[in-house]
């Protein structure tokens, strides 16, 4: 008898209009404390997102600036060492013209590619076999190369050309008699247009503020579009001295037009003497979180209002229970990804390349299908570590798992750790020469990122491949294929490393042949 008094006294209290309230209190102060962090994990995500875009950016800008003007510079370097060559100038106008002025003189971003002597007079014009009668002796590039005996680019100041009377930026090279006495100037002039064009076609303004420096701070470009910026120099100001610490970098800092703080993502265009930033304010960062956040609150007070009919327990039951069930499954699924993953370049591991290697050999037979296998290896993989150390060595690992990743161009294409310096790839209909192609890729990405390695006879870290292509072939299991791509891989070494070897289809007969 005591105990159904209980329980019916504990019934009747969670009937209770006090029940019923403190329980609906308790699902308001949830509501209110969810919606919060969603609210900070948005302003977060917000600040997240503007900043990858901004870095994504002033990489993508500074790499293409950088790719064109050192296109340019090696056209007005091939017009000083052609104008070395006393055969060059002793030949017909329309020949010499031929030999030193070649297309990227003649580009649409660029305007006209000039020579002058040491007088300043215009003798050769990219434009026109008759040069007009000019002379450019006052100019301050021309005055800086009479007086220095650098060889090396010199950048201006935005100016307003001579001959077209539109804004450009004067790239210039210094001439010089065989004694180093000055001969004169080559130079070759970038529409300020062209970054106009680039910053919009990028799409800047819809990220913040981009400006593009040049010597002495001088603005050579914005966007948005301020006329009245252009050629400002803004050298003195206190966040563009933090630009000339580091290569690239983000910081918060004073705006260098206007009054306030501004974060600023910044980065230098190549070995030259510019340099490109975005700036955005903290207003511009927040705005498409504020009106979130408004139509958020609003939906929040409605909900909460709606909150006080339910009922806690049931609330809180399903709350635990979908969180259980949530923490489980990310668990599992984090422990099935530890079970085949290599923990240091993030690739899949021996486990899983042999599962996957038997499973896509058995769907190749089944299906008639090619497979191919990579096999890589690091060339004096030991050498480096004794040199450099191990710590320099996985950074040099996760640079090979990089470049693989950076290759392979499908899904259904994996790429593996197999064993110390040792790597894998498994190609899934593909024959020899799609291999041979993802093959060749990967050593030149390797290559061309020029990690040094100087007991390498190539001065940086490089990787051979043995590939193996079987298409309607005798290869019954993953182990032959994989002595076959072992084979070949090392052959690549013996043949001199950084290089790719190809299995000899007909010698090894390699054709899968269906089986029971």
């Amino acid at each position: 008898m005591p105990a159904r008094s209980d329980i019916r006294r504990i019934v009747a209290y969670a009937r209770s209009p006090l029940c019923l309230a403190g329980s609906s209190l308790l699902m308001l102060v949830g509501l209110c404390a969810v919606s919060a962090v969603m609210l900070w994990n948005m302003r977060l995500d917000a600040a997240q997102r503007s900043a990858m875009a901004s870095h994504s950016l002033v990489r993508v800008l500074s790499r293409d600036i950088a790719r064109n003007i050192e296109m340019y510079d090696l056209s007005l370097r091939a017009i000083v060492d052609g104008m070395r060559i006393p055969a060059v100038a002793q030949a017909s106008p329309e020949i010499r013209h031929m030999i030193l002025f070649d297309r990227a003189t003649t580009a649409e971003n660029f305007g006209h590619t000039l020579v002058f002597d040491a007088t300043g007079k215009l003798i050769l014009s990219s434009r026109s076999l008759d040069a007009p009668d000019l002379n450019y002796a006052d100019r301050e590039y021309f005055q800086y190369h009479a007086t220095h005996a650098d060889p090396g680019l010199h950048i201006s100041k935005p100016i307003v050309s001579r001959l077209t009377g539109r804004r450009v930026l004067v790239l210039s090279r210094r001439l010089s008699h065989p004694d180093g006495s000055f001969a004169g100037v080559a130079l070759g002039s970038v529409y300020l247009d062209y970054f106009r064009q680039l910053f919009v076609a990028a799409g800047a303004d819809r990220i913040g503020t981009v400006v593009l420096y040049g010597p002495g701070g001088t603005i050579l470009m914005r966007s948005p579009y301020d006329e009245e910026q252009i050629g400002r120099s803004v050298w003195a100001s206190e966040s563009y001295q933090r630009f000339l610490v580091a290569k690239e970098g983000t910081f918060v800092g004073p705006s260098m037009i206007v009054d306030g703080a501004r974060r600023f993502v910044y980065a230098h265009v190549g070995e030259l003497p510019l340099q490109l930033s975005i700036s955005i304010s903290p207003d511009e960062i927040y705005a498409e979180w504020w009106q979130r956040a408004l139509g958020l609150g609003g939906v929040v007070i409605v909900l909460c209002g709606l909150a006080v009919v339910l009922t806690w327990s049931l609330c809180h039951e399903l709350a635990q229970r979908k969180a259980a069930e949530q923490a489980t499954a990310a668990l599992n699924a984090d422990l099935a990804q530890m079970a085949i993953t290599d923990s240091l370049t993030g690739l899949y591991n021996r486990r899983r390349f042999d599962e996957v290697l038997t499973r896509e050999l058995q769907r190749a037979v089944r299906a008639h299908q090619p497979i191919s296998l990579l096999m890589l290896d690091a060339d004096h993989f030991k050498s480096f570590n004794d040199r450099y150390g191990h710590q320099r060595g996985d950074e040099a690992l996760k640079l090979i798992a990089r470049s693989i990743e950076a290759a392979l161009g499908r899904p259904c294409d994996t790429a593996y750790r197999i064993g110390g310096e040792e790597f894998a790839v498994i190609l899934p209909d593909t024959a020899e020469a799609g291999a041979e192609i993802v093959a060749t890729r990967i050593r030149e990405i390797v290559e061309g990122s020029r990690m040094p390695h100087s007991g390498n006879p190539h001065n940086v870290v490089t990787v051979s491949c043995g590939v193996v292509a079987a298409a309607m072939c005798t290869i019954r299991d993953a182990a032959a294929l994989i002595a076959l791509a072992d084979a070949a891989l090392y052959a690549a070494k013996d043949a001199g490393r950084n290089r790719i070897h190809v299995a000899d289809r007909i010698k090894h007969g390699l054709r899968l042949i269906v089986t029971g």
